[in-house]
């Protein structure tokens, strides 16, 4: 009979369910005018991590994901207890990636979350190559000695004795 009890009170103890909004986390970004606006909720272990490492920080580092090559970044240092930003778009076009991580006291950044954000194709202005050559003057050694001496004589070849 004890032995039925014990089984029962076993079942009676059987772990409860647990709040399922203490184990959930996101990340959500939307686009705003020359900016993108983050809401994030993290889990409460994370936050307690968080709060117990000294030195450690909040962020949201944002990096160019066009894969043309390009290395914009922009990092962004947050409040433990912030669950929203807006931050301003380091590039007009192309595609962002957001992370919502933290920075560890040696400087590593651990990702929790992220986000890829679509601002369109990439725009990418290519300079206008300027041939100076095709602009030379005929008498460009000249200008340039006048340039080198600012219309000083040197004394020397330049100067031609007077004969009479």
């Amino acid at each position: 009979m004890k032995w039925l009890l014990s089984k029962l009170g076993w079942l009676k103890q059987v772990k409860k369910p647990q709040n399922r909004k203490d184990d959930l986390s996101f990340f959500k970004t939307s686009i705003r005018s020359n900016a993108i606006a983050c809401q994030w909720v993290l889990r409460k272990q994370t936050q307690l991590l968080l709060r117990q490492s000294k030195g450690s920080a909040l962020m949201i580092r944002i990096r160019d994901a066009s894969g043309d090559g390009t290395v914009a970044s922009k990092l962004v240092e947050l409040s433990l207890n912030a669950t929203q930003a807006q931050i301003d778009t380091p590039s007009a076009s192309g595609q962002m990636l957001l992370e919502l991580g933290y920075r560890t006291v040696g400087g590593d950044f651990i990702t929790l979350e992220y986000s890829f954000v679509d601002l369109g194709p990439k725009k990418v202005m290519q300079p206008e190559l300027a041939n100076w050559f095709n602009k030379e003057s005929d008498n460009i050694h000249q200008e340039m000695y006048d340039l080198a001496t600012k219309g000083r004589a040197l004394g020397g070849s330049e100067v031609m004795p007077v004969r009479r």
